[in-house]
């Protein structure tokens, strides 16, 4: 069974405790996913629901699903 990257990034900014960049990121699930997939589905989450943020910097961290 496919893993879903949106999930697998989900996942792997929810345990991390400090933020990471789209590097780090890509990098901890290049086993699970290519960078392009990634990166898609980090926009994901920042557009469809305000749950992944970028800071000013290029780190991403998990915030939790928007209110709607």
């Amino acid at each position: 069974m496919d893993v879903d990257p949106a999930d697998s990034v989900r996942d792997l900014l929810e345990k991390t405790e400090t933020p990471m960049s789209t590097e780090q990121i890509a990098q901890a699930l290049s086993d699970l996913h290519g960078r392009h997939q990634i990166v898609e589905s980090l926009d994901f989450w920042r557009r469809e629901h305000h749950s992944a943020v970028q800071d000013d910097q290029g780190n991403w961290t998990w915030q939790g699903p928007g209110l709607t």
